[in-house]
């Protein structure tokens, strides 16, 4: 689907649904265009190239699923590639996306294989007018960063409340192959999360030095913002890492400790056990002279001095504070 948004100094806002780019595209020069390609075809992406003049490499880097973020300078524009990150439906997976951009003077193209609700939503505040594109394509690049970089703070929000349930649960008792598989998950998460924020990062900071062409003064500002609430991401995700590698240890040290005291009291049985099975067998040897089975009195004395046996060896663990 191919969307174009259209500003013209006398007729204000224009939105053109499946134009044909080739045809509208050689008459928008001096105008301020914006145009949000969504899953095109390859045959449609090499068209796109050929008409705007994009060199044919960036189309391929905007098409492959995995690429990671970067900013690329061209003789009348700049092609970048943003990553996103989103929950699934079902909330237990991140989803990825990307877009890629091409800003030149006057002009903004966006390419993107899946709906990006960045893309949606700046286009309804260009409509409304809230976003003037008027001469400002580097401010709706803006405003499509700030959105796509807002999506992922819910997400750090919700790993560090699971994080901070997730230690209650350790110390609480409950299943542990449960809490094991949530924390790994989490971790795995915020590992994911960081791979992305970081590459980004630098890349919102060359934005905000203006180290590029096609970026205003005012709009670095806007982008230096964002480069702070990227850093702050960085360093969140890597605290949450710290916390999460925490919480595992404490994981498997509650769980080694859980396992030494079971081990301890199967010890114990067993060291009380072994002398009162050692005398059962002793005596339950199928010998013709064993003098103590002739005594009446042997047996019950035998009992005896079992009881006595396992309570004093009792006594004595618990006087050493082993039970």
């Amino acid at each position: 689907m191919l969307t174009v948004h259209l500003y013209e100094e006398e007729k204000g806002l224009c939105l053109l649904e499946n134009a044909t780019l080739a045809s509208a595209w050689p008459g928008l020069a001096g105008r301020s265009i914006w145009v949000d390609v969504e899953n095109p075809t390859d045959e449609e992406a090499r068209a796109l190239a050929d008409v705007c003049g994009f060199h044919h490499l960036t189309v391929e880097d905007a098409l492959t699923p995995v690429q990671l973020p970067k900013v690329e300078e061209f003789a009348g524009y700049l092609f970048l590639l943003f990553r996103g990150l989103r929950p699934t439906e079902e909330g237990l997976e991140l989803d990825g996306y990307k877009l890629a951009a091409y800003l030149g003077p006057g002009f903004l193209v966006t390419v993107h294989r899946r709906p990006v609700a960045a893309c949606r939503e700046v286009s309804r505040l260009v409509l409304e007018r809230d976003l003037t594109m008027e001469s400002q394509m580097d401010r709706v690049l803006h405003a499509l960063v700030d959105r796509m970089m807002d999506e992922i703070l819910p997400i750090l929000d919700r790993s560090e409340e699971r994080l901070e349930e997730i230690e209650e649960e350790i110390f609480s008792g409950a299943p542990q192959q449960k809490v094991l598989h949530e924390l790994l998950h989490v971790k795995r998460q915020l590992l994911t999360i960081r791979r992305l924020v970081a590459p980004q990062r630098e890349m919102l900071g060359r934005l905000a030095r203006r180290d590029l062409p096609y970026i205003e003064e005012r709009t670095s500002h806007y982008f230096r913002d964002v480069y702070d609430h990227a850093a702050r991401m960085e360093e969140t995700t890597i605290i949450l890492t710290d916390l999460a590698s925490g919480a595992l240890e404490a994981h498997l040290s509650v769980s080694s400790n859980r396992l030494n005291e079971i081990v301890k009291v199967l010890t114990i049985f067993s060291a009380i056990w072994m002398p009162l099975t050692f005398l059962a067998g002793v005596y339950g040897m199928n010998f013709e002279f064993l003098p103590e089975l002739k005594i009446r009195w042997f047996y019950p004395a035998l009992w005896g001095f079992w009881i006595f046996l396992a309570g004093g060896m009792i006594y004595l663990f618990r006087r050493r504070r082993w039970i």
